[in-house]
């Protein structure tokens, strides 16, 4: 069977970038598409519109920004049985209600559709009707200080039956983060002996709970990675040349080719792009960067970080509004995000330098450089100087206290 993508033109702000060619997971969209479809013996065939699609022969349809997970087609392509159908998910399911935002869902009854048609010779996307997956999902609630954040807990989904109509940074995010939990799903089910193997070593040790030791060993190592024996990897990727420094943490998180990741970094819950440097004592909670991006950051969380951009120390995203819905950009007007927690987005070869805060939910443009302001900078030390006084800065010089 054929499977025909449309192209959908979209394209994802601030970056500039078509959603088909953005990383989710450190993989572009397209190839993620070509290589699950290919997986279930299927024959990807993209054009440019959909009166393109031919109607004469059974086939899948769907959109070149629709991102979706093995065990969602797998399940779809055994439940639709040769009707005319539309992928649907549980409308009340946490995922949903979670990461709906922004997607422009369509709800028919208990189910939420998504942008993917199994439609047999002759019938149309009209003719198609809800075809539920099968769907499981374990909510976690993980405590948050409810005085800054507003919420006791985070409330997470964990499910490898994920679908993002990818539109906006915002689902590059959070596809991406998703995306370390669908990846360690698929690598189980794919070697399940090397799985079991995880269970028993982590059984069989002696220090801290099952699940520490558990995440201990559950780890894949590309070739040539190079971690120093302080440093502590719990449920991680790290890809070919990856260098990680003394007393470094990195938990359940997907670090791309020959990254530097320096000591008493900490990098969890995140993605980091090949060729990026995570200077020492960095603390990276849910970040998602793109390849050769520089984290100098004393501390950030629930960022998307483009390529070639640097963020220096003590340059600090904003994540919560106290009281106040966060919002983002969508085209020409602000939106509520829906979500109580949520840093920003930096658009490719920008440079935040130190002191520079930016709000919850903005996006910097491509290219943009910001710095401090130079009259908070000392510049000029005059020569007679008492020290016995204090002293401001003032206009780049310093000025004495009266």
């Amino acid at each position: 069977m054929r499977v025909f993508i449309v192209d959908s033109g979209a394209r994802i702000a601030p970056f500039g970038d078509l959603a088909r060619d953005c990383d989710i997971g450190g993989v572009p969209l397209h190839q993620i598409q070509n290589d699950l479809f290919r997986r279930f013996g299927l024959e990807p065939v993209r054009v440019e519109s959909v009166e393109a699609v031919p109607t004469g022969e059974a086939r899948l349809v769907t959109f070149d920004n629709v991102f979706f997970t093995r065990r969602v087609l797998k399940s779809f392509l055994e439940r639709h049985q040769g009707q005319p159908s539309r992928l649907a998910l549980p409308a009340k399911s946490t995922f949903v209600e979670r990461y709906s935002s922004l997607q422009n869902l369509a709800v028919e009854g208990p189910h939420a559709l998504f942008d993917l048609w199994a439609l047999p010779a002759g019938a149309v996307a009209k003719d198609a009707r809800p075809c539920e997956i099968i769907y499981k999902e374990r909510v976690l609630q993980i405590p948050v200080p409810p005085r800054i954040s507003g919420s006791t807990h985070w409330t997470h989904p964990v499910t490898s039956s994920v679908v993002f109509h990818v539109r906006h940074w915002l689902h590059v995010l959070q596809a991406s983060l998703l995306s370390i939990q669908i990846r360690w799903v698929d690598e189980v089910v794919t070697h399940p002996i090397w799985g079991a193997s995880l269970v028993l070593r982590a059984a069989l040790g002696f220090r801290g709970r099952f699940m520490w030791r558990l995440g201990g060993v559950a780890n894949r190592y590309g070739r040539g990675v190079d971690v120093h024996p302080t440093a502590r990897i719990e449920g991680s990727f790290l890809g070919d040349g990856v260098s990680v420094g003394p007393h470094a943490l990195v938990r359940g998180a997907i670090i791309g080719a020959n990254t530097v990741i320096e000591q008493a970094a900490d990098v969890s819950y995140s993605v980091i792009g090949a060729r990026s440097f995570v200077s020492k004592h960095s603390l990276l909670w849910g970040i998602v960067a793109f390849e050769e991006a520089e984290l100098c950051m004393k501390g950030m969380q629930m960022c998307l970080v483009g390529k070639r951009t640097a963020l220096t120390a003590r340059a600090t995203p904003l994540d919560v509004m106290l009281g106040r819905p966060i919002k983002v950009r969508d085209g020409d007007t602000f939106v509520d995000a829906g979500l109580a927690v949520l840093g920003a987005c930096f658009g490719h070869d920008t440079f935040l330098g130190a002191d520079v805060y930016t709000g919850p939910g903005r996006e910097i443009p491509n290219g943009t450089r910001v710095v401090p302001d130079p009259s908070r900078v000392i510049s000029k030390v005059p020569r007679d100087l008492d020290p016995s006084r204090l002293y401001v800065v003032r206009d780049g010089t310093l000025v004495p206290i009266e």
